[in-house]
């Protein structure tokens, strides 16, 4: 299992009629922490090179306490790897408060140009299954 941190700012643009985080706008949050773990793994340019393109085959979304306009958010991810796909975790917290606003649990898979579903890179592989912890912000 690899674990990587996200931290961002809530944004005006980001809320609903209610004043808080729409609840689309997490799963944007999720995807920015993915895609974030990817640049941190450094592999991100050899899955560009090789033409794979991460996409998500599920996410699950479990909201608890709502964020709001300018609150300090951080995301703590989880990636593993079974049956050629990547599992992932993300926690998302309020820094300001401490409470967790939101978990999202999801499978990625990785695609080639045809839109074929491959295996999951052997470095990328290798990399996930180092139990590594980058937190890298």
């Amino acid at each position: 299992m690899n674990k990587s941190t996200y931290h961002l700012t809530v944004r005006g643009c980001e809320l609903d009629s209610f004043g808080h985080v729409n609840n689309a706008v997490y799963l944007q949050y999720a995807e920015t922490a993915v895609w974030n773990f990817f640049r941190q793994s450094d592999h991100l340019d050899e899955l560009f090179e090789s033409g794979l393109f991460p996409v998500i085959l599920e996410s699950t979304q479990r909201y608890i306490h709502e964020l709001r306009l300018f609150d300090e958010v951080r995301i703590e991810s989880e990636f593993h790897t079974s049956g050629g796909i990547i599992n992932y975790k993300h926690n998302i917290f309020n820094e300001g408060t401490g409470q967790i606003a939101c978990r999202i649990s999801g499978k990625i898979a990785f695609v080639d140009k045809d839109r074929m579903i491959c295996s999951v890179p052997d470095e990328l592989m290798e990399y996930l299954e180092n139990n590594k912890d980058d937190n890298k912000n």
